[in-house]
């Protein structure tokens, strides 16, 4: 594509060059003369650093050296919509090195890579992708347009044990999943199905890669979990939850809606819709703030 057909595209203005053959995206220092990369700074002086066939960005600048600009409101969506223009990657299917149970139920216009295993029961909606080696357990149900990276485990049996006498009893998991439409989950994402009930995903969540979410879990719609968080048991993550890497919620919490968990968070009990945490235990991001300054500060006057 053109920059002239990418502004048009994008709904930018266009600076520089209109008719410029552009090959392939790049990173904003890495980009090449025929590159197309994007900038979502404020700073006019670092677009003079890039020679760039075309660079995508929210400021007009009185001087650049790329070959072209476009300039639109929303850098992000700008980039996203223009990357769609390029082909990705394609993986090969192998309908022979999957593993399909004659009860499931697999719509024709999913993919299941190879190595794939689809137990009894379960039911996948349309335009579906399922990575390799993805194990999926019986009764789960999978509803359109949902993306599984490979290795993750859906539907299997929760961590859950009786206590007897100093020695445990396995409490039998009679439940399911249900992963609601436009739900994108990551590489090596494990979800336990129900004890009784469900665990839900609602529709538009996206879970990054090696994320565990246990039994009894309803996630709302719009939430974004990212990479190595743990949800225990029974939690309620309300709509357009935000949960950063590595934090982790015990059982039987609920998330109110719009809530921020930032990184290394341990979240021991409830959280207000649109309130921001951060620390262990997780409270309120400016509590956490100044306690951390007095900390430091005490530190500070001890070394002195």
């Amino acid at each position: 594509m053109t920059p002239r057909e990418f502004a048009e595209l994008l709904k930018g203005k266009l600076l520089g060059e209109a008719e410029l053959e552009l090959t392939r995206p790049a990173p904003f220092f890495a980009a090449g003369s025929r590159d197309v990369t994007f900038y979502q700074g404020e700073d006019a002086g670092e677009l003079v650093k890039s020679g760039a066939g075309c660079v995508i960005c929210g400021i007009e600048p009185d001087r650049f050296n790329a070959r072209s600009l476009i300039v639109v409101s929303d850098v992000g969506k700008a980039w996203a919509k223009a990357l769609e223009t390029f082909p990705l990657p394609q993986e090969e299917d192998k309908p022979n090195l999957t593993f399909v149970s004659d009860s499931a139920t697999v719509d024709a216009s999913s993919r299941l890579l190879p190595f794939t295993y689809v137990g009894p029961d379960v039911d996948i909606g349309a335009d579906c992708v399922i990575g390799p080696n993805v194990t999926v357990h019986a009764r789960t149900v999978i509803g359109n347009n949902v993306r599984v990276g490979a290795g993750s485990v859906i539907g299997s049996e929760g961590f859950g044990y009786v206590g007897d006498n100093g020695k445990y009893l396995h409490l039998p998991h009679l439940g399911s999943v249900v992963i609601e439409e436009n739900v994108d989950i990551g590489a090596g994402v494990c979800i336990d199905r129900g004890t009784m009930a469900e665990t839900r995903i609602c529709k538009g969540t996206k879970i990054d890669n090696l994320v565990h979410i246990a039994h009894n879990v309803l996630i709302g719609r719009n939430c974004i979990i990212t990479g190595q968080c743990g949800i225990a048991g029974s939690s309620i993550l309300e709509e357009g939850v935000m949960i950063a890497g590595q934090s982790g919620v015990s059982d039987h919490v609920h998330i109110g809606a719009g809530a921020k968990i930032y990184a290394k968070s341990a979240v021991f009990k409830d959280v207000e819709p649109d309130e921001i945490v951060s620390g262990i235990p997780a409270r309120p991001h400016r509590k956490t703030l100044r306690a951390q300054a007095r900390l430091f500060k005490d530190e500070s006057s001890k070394d002195s």
